[in-house]
Parts: C-alpha cells; sequence; structure tokens
C-alpha cells in the first residue's frame, strides 16, 4: 500500500495543469494544423507555419483553409497561442498539432 501525503497530492494537482514545453513539440517552421468549428457547425480545417515560439506561446502564419491557399474567405493569417490553447484548444478551435502530411 502506497500513501501519498497532502503535499505530494499538490504536486502532482500541479503536475497534471501542466504542459510540455513548447520548444520540445515544435520547431520553428514547423506546418501545423487545426480545426475550426463555425456558428453553423461546419469544420475547417486551418494550416499554416510556426514563425516564433516563446515560453508561453507560439506564432503562426496561416495560409490556406480547407486545402485552399489564402482564399478570399479568409479571415485570419496570424494567431499568437497560448500554451493552454496550443494543447487545449478553445470553445470553437481544436488543439493545435504539427502536420504529418508535409514532408
Amino acid at each position: 500500500m502506497v500513501l501519498v501525503d497532502s503535499m505530494s497530492k499538490e504536486r502532482i494537482k500541479k503536475k497534471k495543469n501542466n504542459y510540455p514545453s513548447l520548444y520540445d513539440i515544435f520547431d520553428l517552421g514547423d506546418r501545423v494544423k487545426r480545426v475550426y468549428k463555425d456558428k453553423n457547425g461546419k469544420n475547417k480545417e486551418y494550416k499554416g507555419i510556426v514563425l516564433a515560439i516563446d515560453k508561453n506561446s507560439i506564432e503562426i502564419y496561416w495560409d490556406s483553409v480547407d486545402g485552399k491557399y489564402r482564399p478570399k474567405e479568409m479571415d485570419i493569417a496570424f494567431s499568437n497561442c497560448q500554451t493552454k490553447e496550443v494543447f487545449s484548444g478553445s470553445e470553437k478551435y481544436s488543439s493545435i498539432e504539427k502536420d504529418k502530411n508535409y514532408n
């Protein structure tokens, strides 16, 4: 039987809320993607390139939607995404992941 004191529980709880370092997951120039769910429930897949990384966020230039390069209806170009948003997404956006179909 393993006993866990209250300090250990607190450390475990804090660790669960921490995310890995963005530097360990992404490199400058990586192709990334995420899905946006619009107000009608339709999904759009955005793809882009990582332009900057720091301790708390990454900056991405989004250059395509659903496989089309910079279509006229594309309403976003740059995003600065905080760590939580990168790994957990938001109400409308999925998490950000590397585009594995890009070599």
